[in-house]
């Protein structure tokens, strides 16, 4: 097993000695069955990590994160990855492994942003909420998602059951002062206690589940706002062939390496 700073995929990982990045989680695109094996196999940094996020998330999960995510191709839960509830757990469990990966690598975050499941991705990683809060939260919301469809049908008690116990778990997180900007990748405004600051409720988290953002959208936001260039952390949705997260994961070391000084 190769360890962290291994010849892979041809290169040769070396710690950054380069200024902060602005990293962007994503947001549900590029969610698949086996999400994360690769990394998992390759990176002990990343399996740790992994285990660590999957350890805080079984709790609130009806079956293992890594029984759904890691199960055989083509067995019975295999399929249930692309239903939200496993879905969203899945891409949170990528984004805090990759991102700690990266670190382990140099990557300074200058600030962290992010959309969907991301965004809880993005509070985890500025320290504004802890890991068990935030598993519980990720699970909570993907519990919540599917309610839209039973609003459509009518079954509005459903959907109210859904919120409710989603704004229970955003009021049970113990919600700290972001160590790092965290920076909202709808309208490119900071998060935290201060005046003048986008404050982090139960209700404002309940109204981003209603909210579609696309990775391009929150870019464009992030620059304007003066967070240039923002480094994205999650799976490519473009490219599903063997050897694609590790692409996705050593490719992100050029810009590491490159990338100009964070502007905020």
């Amino acid at each position: 097993m190769p360890d962290d700073t291994s010849a892979v995929l041809g290169r040769r990982v070396r710690p950054a000695t380069g200024p902060a990045l602005t990293v962007l989680f994503a947001g549900s695109a590029g969610t698949r069955p086996g999400l994360g094996r690769e990394l998992y196999g390759t990176f002990p940094a990343f399996r740790a990590a992994y285990d660590d996020v999957r350890a805080a998330l079984d709790p609130w999960l009806r079956l293992p994160l890594a029984a759904v995510v890691f199960a055989p191709e083509g067995g019975v839960d295999a399929t249930l990855i692309r239903r939200s509830e496993f879905a969203q757990p899945a891409l949170f469990a990528f984004h805090v492994a990759l991102f700690r990966l990266w670190r382990s690598w140099g990557l300074r975050a200058g600030a962290v942003a992010g959309h969907g499941a991301g965004e809880l991705s993005a509070a985890h990683a500025a320290g504004v909420l802890g890991l068990n809060d935030a598993a519980r939260l990720v699970a909570a919301r993907g519990r919540l998602l599917p309610v839209h469809p039973a609003v459509v049908a009518g079954d509005f008690a459903a959907a109210l059951d859904a919120a409710d116990a989603f704004l229970r778990a955003a009021a049970d997180c113990a919600a700290a002062p972001p160590r790092i900007p965290l920076v909202c990748a709808t309208t490119g405004r900071t998060m935290g206690p201060e005046p003048g600051r986008l404050a982090w409720t139960p209700e404002y988290l309940l109204r981003r589940t209603r909210q579609v953002t696309y990775d391009s959208d929150a870019v464009r936001t992030l620059e304007r706002s003066g967070f240039p260039r923002p480094h994205p952390c999650g799976p490519d949705p473009t490219d599903t062939a063997p050897g694609c997260e590790l692409r996705t994961a050593l490719g992100a070391t050029a810009r590491i390496h490159t990338q100009g000084p964070a502007q905020h």
